[in-house]
């Protein structure tokens, strides 16, 4: 049938499908809403409504099988997923209460064909509510699946800003950070092209100057020596 089994209860046939693209998702319990009190039909009745030829087992519904590409099922993501709809639960009988008798363990041993245990399920709530009926299923269905979504997008929220905060928020921050690493690597490099322009300058004038400082005392010395040559000369000739 169509309802939540699938989706709350996995065996080991669908662990070892797990492989294949499933819906994976992350959804927060709700606040709890006030909850009917039911009983689920005993066996014994069960097996009277089941007996009944009105109730006998229908021919199975083919339903494709739910498939969401990429991810896998979580058995814990799938108990948020049970318990917000349990919670968000409202009085009365509707598709919670009905699938609630059908997947009971008690009611399967009683009647194992599934079709037969809706149609008997079905009529067992209706003979408490005449107003229950095809359309307050459809409806109350409906109404589980805007609180799974709407969980979903409060968890999409959620799960969006820790992706900002751990991921794109730390991605901006490297490609900053590498900006300014090849801003300084270009502005070492600039330096470097400057030290080396100002040694080359340093190197030549430093050369030219310690040469002129030789000539310079070579130069002085020889002048020097003329005059002190001259002194002794002048000292000879003069009386």
């Amino acid at each position: 049938m169509g309802f939540f089994k699938d989706l709350f209860i996995v065996n080991e046939e669908k662990q070892q499908q797990a492989e294949q693209p499933q819906l994976k998702t992350k959804v927060a319990a709700t606040q709890p809403q006030p909850q009917p009190q039911y009983t689920a039909p005993q066996p014994a009745a069960a097996n009277t409504v089941a007996n009944n030829t009105s109730y006998a087992p229908q021919e199975a519904v083919n339903v494709p099988p739910v498939t969401v590409p990429g991810g896998n099922v979580d058995r814990n993501i799938l108990e948020m997923i049970k318990e917000v709809i349990e919670k968000s639960n409202v009085p009365g009988n509707d598709y919670f209460e009905l699938n609630k008798i059908v997947e009971s363990q008690d009611f399967k041993n009683a009647i194992p064909d599934e079709n037969a245990r809706v149609i008997a399920a079905y009529h067992s709530l209706r003979a408490q509510d005449p107003k229950f009926d095809k359309k307050r299923i459809a409806d109350s269905i409906d109404f589980y699946i805007r609180e799974v979504k709407n969980e979903f997008d409060n968890v999409l929220k959620s799960y969006n800003q820790f992706v900002n905060d751990k991921i794109n928020n730390p991605k901006k921050r490297i490609a900053e950070l590498q900006k300014r690493r090849e801003d300084l690597v270009n502005k070492i490099s600039q330096l470097d092209v400057e030290i080396q322009t100002m040694e080359a300058d340093v190197a030549k004038c430093s050369a030219e100057l310690e040469a002129k400082r030789t000539n310079y005392d070579a130069t002085f010395q020889i002048v020097v020596q003329e005059l002190e040559n001259e002194k002794n000369k002048l000292n000879v000739i003069l009386p």
